[in-house]
């Protein structure tokens, strides 16, 4: 699997005359599955070739455990994306396990999405939390104690998009979700449709916009994607400069609650070597109430070298 990121969380603390080295990694740290179906069970280790790693960097062996969160503030996730809705459709399996000194231990993920249709059109924030069962031991001021580590991986998941379905639980809806064309209908320029739901119980004035994402040189893993086939991977590219190649006629709408608009977006890509060579690209349209990510709606757009 490409481009996996790892982060490390390490404890510092200031005054300390000694520091014995404490830290927890989690591989991927921030990974996005994508447009899983309703119904679907997904199994990481299966279906993204790795599971969960786990690496002890430290000199004594450890037990870890592996528990999941859903409970960012708004602000703190990413346009468009609520946390997940129920973390007991996840499973570490195992839930714990030992790791010796500089080895890395192994966690499947498996995450079963109900058959509900109010699934679709969805994007979530999953916490996955590694921490150690036993206190690491530090010394500062000349006083030894022990610290319980822990790190928090992001994982992006989204459902298929799915036309004439609200998914009622998100205040912004937008339908579909996401889109999919190929490069030769980019680069000869392509509209697209899609209808914003006030599902909130006040009015907003919506501001719709491009967007890209925090840079990750592309996705971990995608499955599902509809014009590939029901979840086969395949790797897409972030798209560099997103609001050249996106057109609106007008950005801003009021909607009521309960109230929807029609909106148009149109892509082109310029037609060069390097467009055409690419696997894809991924456009995203924000839709912000009063101009705020807190429980907005996204719309995106995947451009693909190859159809089915």
């Amino acid at each position: 699997m490409s481009n996996i990121k790892r982060i490390l969380l390490v404890f510092v603390i200031s005054a300390v005359s000694v520091v014995f080295g404490a830290s927890v990694g989690v591989v991927p740290a921030i990974v996005s599955f994508d447009f899983l179906p309703p119904g679907y069970t997904f199994n990481m280790e299966k279906k993204a070739g790795t599971p969960i790693l786990i690496p002890n960097d430290n000199d004594v062996p450890l037990v870890f455990q592996v528990s999941f969160e859903a409970n960012k503030p708004p602000k703190s996730l990413l346009p468009g994306y609520e946390n997940f809705p129920d973390i007991s459709w996840c499973k570490a399996i195992p839930e714990t396990v030992v790791v010796q000194p500089h080895d890395t231990g192994r966690v499947n993920l498996i995450i079963e999405i109900p058959n509900d249709p109010q699934l679709y059109n969805q994007y979530w924030e999953l916490g996955v939390v590694v921490s150690t069962k036993r206190a690491l031991e530090m010394k500062a001021g000349g006083v030894q104690f022990g610290i319980f580590p822990s790190v928090r991986g992001s994982y992006l998941i989204s459902t298929l998009p799915k036309e004439d379905i609200n998914p009622k639980s998100k205040p912004t809806a937008v339908v579909p979700s996401a889109a999919f064309i190929s490069t030769e209908e980019a680069i000869a320029g392509k509209k697209l449709t899609f209808k914003i739901f006030n599902n909130d119980t006040v009015p907003h004035n919506y501001v719709i916009e491009p967007y890209e994402f925090p840079h990750f040189s592309k996705y971990d893993i995608r499955l599902a994607i509809q014009n590939l086939g029901d979840n086969e991977p395949g790797d897409l590219g972030w798209v560099s400069v997103s609001k050249g190649f996106l057109f609106f006629k007008k950005n801003t709408v009021r909607l009521n609650p309960g109230e929807s608009a029609e909106w148009t977006v149109s892509v082109k890509l310029p037609d060069k070597p390097e467009v055409r060579q690419a696997p894809g690209w991924d456009f995203v349209v924000k839709v912000l109430p009063e101009g705020k990510k807190e429980h907005s709606g996204i719309f995106r757009i995947c451009v693909q070298s190859k159809t089915k």
